[in-house]
């Protein structure tokens, strides 16, 4: 008797030595087919009769090529024969890039979001002032969730995701947004921006709305470019939880005559380029974390003009600060987000150096024979991290002992290099 046809996507009988990856369902093979190059799936073709089409439904659909002119033709001829197949994950990412590549990887990008595309990734490794545009037209879908952007020109005026219902994730890594007044979106959750270059002439800063942010990081630690820049604004975040806030770069934020933003002279267009910067530009938006971090270059007068209208961090419960915030003798800017963080129970200090060039961690504790007029009642941890216990530390750790909490100097740690 002959055997009994095989289903279509079934997996042909299991051999008795073992499962092998025949025995896989066709589902499954797909999956596993979008983890590779386009190229290298489609040249599975070869392996067998039942391997000829799967690669034109695999799950995922991944280019990374040196010149995107070497792949146009292959891509056009992919995509027309994948008829709409669904997609979980598109990414793009290539090191060349010419002026009439643009259009056709816009192109691309549109047939993955038609696709129903859950992860987007386009990315470049060249200047980014070579770099893809992406066209002016909004996102529009309703499945994407993931969207991540590197070496990325971004010349519209609003990176607008309202129309992207399901957006929950934003990575945008050393991009340039000249132009853009505002990034938008009702659903996302996660935001990280890292060595982007903002507005440098135009008399506006990017404005960032994200009213279901929860987590949120801007860092521009590694910022490659030699290029001034306005740092974006933050409007209100009620949901976020966790923030992480690095502006170190040397920026329009920064004076080299004043670091209080009111240099006195007319002409300056950092500390008076930009109409409405008396407002809260960033501490207002993360009032509400309960993880912050802010670290800040000792000329960047912007956290120091949000100081004077400081707002009330009202969930916060864990800060790290730098030594932007710690300056003697009177701590003024320290003693200020201390003073409006009435939950706050742990408190980091980073003086002088960053990263692994801390060699010693001085911890201290709530001391409860004290008793002082503490700012926060909760705070009952604190420590600080230094290269020497020089006269600046120890001043430090004297007003901070003020608030109850007691340093052992003779218990000093010493740090792994």
């Amino acid at each position: 008797m002959r055997p009994a046809k095989r289903g279509k996507g079934e997996a042909p009988p299991a051999s008795t030595d073992g499962p092998t990856i025949e025995s896989l369902p066709d589902g499954l093979l797909q999956h596993i087919l979008g983890f590779l190059d386009a190229r290298q799936a489609v040249r599975t073709c070869v392996l067998a009769r039942r391997w000829r089409h799967l690669w034109q439904s695999a799950t995922s659909l991944r280019i990374w090529e040196a010149k995107l002119g070497k792949i146009r033709a292959f891509m056009e001829h992919l995509l027309l024969l994948r008829t709409g197949s669904p997609l979980h994950t598109f990414e793009l990412g290539f090191n060349a890039f010419r002026d009439g590549d643009g259009p056709r990887a816009n192109l691309w990008v549109r047939f993955a979001l038609l696709c129903k595309a859950q992860v987007l990734k386009l990315g470049s490794s060249f200047p980014v002032q070579t770099g893809f545009q992406l066209d002016d037209l909004p996102l529009v879908s309703q499945h994407l969730r993931v969207l991540v952007l590197a070496g990325v020109v971004l010349k519209n005026r609003t990176c607008d995701f309202l129309s992207c219902q399901s957006l929950e994730q934003l990575d945008i890594v050393k991009c340039l947004l000249p132009c853009v007044r505002k990034i938008s979106s009702k659903t996302l959750k996660f935001l990280s921006i890292r060595n982007c270059r903002f507005n440098q002439d135009q008399k506006f800063r990017t404005i960032i709305y994200a009213l279901s942010l929860v987590s949120l990081r801007l860092d521009d630690h590694r910022c490659e470019y030699d290029y001034v820049y306005r740092a974006p604004v933050l409007d209100s975040m009620p949901l976020l939880q966790k923030a992480f806030f690095r502006l170190i770069h040397v920026t329009a934020d920064s004076c080299t005559r004043a670091d209080s933003g009111n240099c006195g002279l007319d002409n300056c267009n950092s500390c008076y380029g930009v109409e409405g910067d008396n407002r809260s530009m960033f501490l207002e938006g993360l009032s509400e974390a309960e993880n912050l971090s802010l670290i800040a270059e000792s000329k960047t007068f912007v956290f120091k003009r949000d100081l004077k209208q400081c707002p009330t961090f009202s969930n916060l419960k864990t800060l790290l600060l730098n030594d932007y915030w710690c300056v003697a003798p009177d701590f003024h800017e320290l003693n200020c987000i201390l003073k409006h963080s009435p939950v706050l129970e742990r408190l980091t200090v980073h003086l002088f150096s960053t990263g692994r060039k801390h060699k010693l961690r001085i911890r201290g504790s709530w001391n409860p024979a004290e008793i002082s007029a503490a700012i926060s009642d909760h705070l009952k941890i604190v420590e600080v991290k230094c290269e020497v216990i020089d006269n600046g530390v120890v001043k430090l750790l004297k007003f901070i002992s003020t608030f109850n909490i007691c340093f052992n100097i003779d218990e000093v740690e010493i740090l792994q290099q």
